[in-house]
C-alpha cells in the first residue's frame, strides 16, 4: 500500500512537470532567468517541443552555482537561443575546461551585451567572434604580472565596460566608449585605479567618457580634480570611497568642504553624483542638507545626489537629493539600500527622466 502511494505520488509529480513543460512550450518570453539545473532542463525540454520558445528569448541570464551542472546542457541552451541580444553567464563553479567547451564554436549574431565570470583567456576568443558587442562586464582574471588576455580583443562598437582596472585597461578602447565602471575586489585594486586607466587611454578617448563609476582613496582630496581634467564631458559620477582599515582614523576627502566643492565645480557638465561611503555623512537631516549645499554652491549643473551612508554597517541608509526651483530636497531610499539599485545605470535612468 505504501509502495502504491509512493508510486502514485511520483506519477503525479511527473505529470505536473510534463504539464509545466508543455505550458512553457506554448509560451514565448523574451526574458529568461535560469538559476537551477532543473530550470535549465525544463527550458531545453520546452525548446525541443517548440523551437520558437528558444528563438523568442532575447535576454538570457544563467546564474547556476551547482558544480554538477551539465556543460553539454548549457552549450545546447546557448546554441538554441540564436536571437540573444543580452547574455549573462555567472557560473562560479565551472572549470576552465568547462568554459572552453561552453564557448566552443558558439556564435550569437545579435549579441550586444555580455556579463560573465568566464576566464579571460576563453572569453577573449569568444569576444573576437562578436565584434558588435556594445556592453562588456567582466570579473578579475587573477593575473598579477602577465597582461590580461582582453588586450588582444578589438571591440569597435563598445560603448560601456565594467570590470577591474587591470583588465578593462588592457582592452583596446573604442572610439564610442562613454561608460566606464571600475570594480574593486581587493585593497590593492583601490590604488590609483583611475590614473592607471586614463594613462592607457588617449586624451581623445578619455574626453568622450560621460559616465564613470570609480573607487577612490578615503583621503584623496585631488581625485575629483583629476577626473575633471581627464574627462571634461562627464555628466554622471559614482564615487566609491575605499573603506578605512579598522582602528585607522583618516580625514575624508568630502569632509574638506572647500576643496571638495571647488574640485566638483571643475566638472562643469556633471549632473548626477553618487557617493558611497562606509561612514555616516551627517548627524541629521539639517547637517546633511548643509553639506549638500556647501558641496554644490559653486556648481553650474549638478542637480542630483545619491548618498549611501554607512555602507557595510547594520544602520546603512541611502538618501536622494534633487535640486529644483533653487532648493535641494531629500527623498529617502528604500529600507534596505541593497535593493535601491545604487548603481551608475540606475542613476543614469534617473538622470534621463
Amino acid at each position: 500500500m505504501v509502495s502504491t502511494r509512493s508510486q502514485a505520488a511520483k506519477v503525479a509529480k511527473l505529470e505536473a512537470r510534463v504539464t509545466t513543460v508543455a505550458a512553457r512550450a506554448r509560451a514565448v518570453t523574451p526574458l529568461l532567468f535560469l538559476s537551477t539545473k532543473l530550470q535549465l532542463g525544463d527550458f531545453l525540454a520546452s525548446s525541443r517541443a517548440a523551437k520558437r520558445v528558444a528563438l523568442g528569448v532575447e535576454s538570457l541570464h544563467i546564474t547556476i552555482k551547482d558544480k554538477s551542472v551539465s556543460v553539454t546542457a548549457l552549450h545546447q541552451c546557448l546554441l538554441c537561443t540564436k536571437n540573444l541580444t543580452d547574455l549573462e553567464l555567472a557560473l562560479p563553479r565551472l572549470s576552465t575546461v568547462g568554459w572552453v567547451c561552453l564557448f566552443r564554436d558558439l556564435y550569437l549574431p545579435r549579441l550586444r551585451y555580455i556579463r560573465t565570470n568566464a576566464p579571460h583567456t576563453t572569453l577573449a576568443a569568444f569576444l573576437m567572434r562578436h565584434p558588435r558587442i556594445t556592453y562588456l562586464s567582466v570579473e578579475r582574471c587573477n593575473r598579477s604580472k602577465q597582461a590580461c588576455d582582453l588586450g588582444v580583443v578589438s571591440l569597435p562598437s563598445l560603448s560601456a565596460i565594467t570590470g577591474p582596472i587591470s583588465c578593462i585597461a588592457s582592452a583596446i578602447p573604442s572610439q564610442l566608449l562613454t561608460y566606464v565602471s571600475i570594480s574593486c575586489y581587493t585593497q590593492r585594486d583601490f590604488s590609483t585605479p583611475l590614473l592607471d586607466f586614463t594613462t592607457k587611454l588617449s586624451p581623445l578617448h578619455a574626453s568622450r567618457i560621460t559616465q564613470l563609476s570609480v573607487p577612490f582613496d578615503v583621503g584623496d582630496i585631488h581625485f575629483a580634480r583629476y577626473i575633471a581634467g581627464a574627462m571634461p564631458r562627464l555628466i554622471l559620477l559614482e564615487a566609491i570611497e575605499k573603506p578605512c582599515q579598522q582602528h585607522v582614523i583618516r580625514s575624508h576627502a568630502w569632509s574638506n568642504v572647500v576643496e571638495w566643492s571647488r574640485h566638483l565645480a571643475l566638472m562643469r557638465n556633471l549632473k548626477t553624483l553618487g557617493l558611497l561611503t562606509s561612514t555616516f555623512l551627517a548627524r541629521n537631516d539639517v547637517h546633511e542638507r548643509a553639506l549638500v549645499i556647501a558641496w554644490t554652491v559653486h556648481h553650474p549643473s549638478l542637480k542630483r545626489l545619491a548618498l549611501w551612508h554607512g555602507f557595510g554597517s547594520p544602520g546603512h541608509k541611502m538618501h536622494y537629493w534633487y535640486f529644483f526651483d533653487g532648493v535641494w530636497s531629500k527623498h529617502r531610499g528604500y529600507v534596505d539600500p541593497v535593493f535601491d539599485f545604487f548603481s551608475i545605470s540606475h542613476m543614469s535612468a534617473r538622470s534621463s527622466s
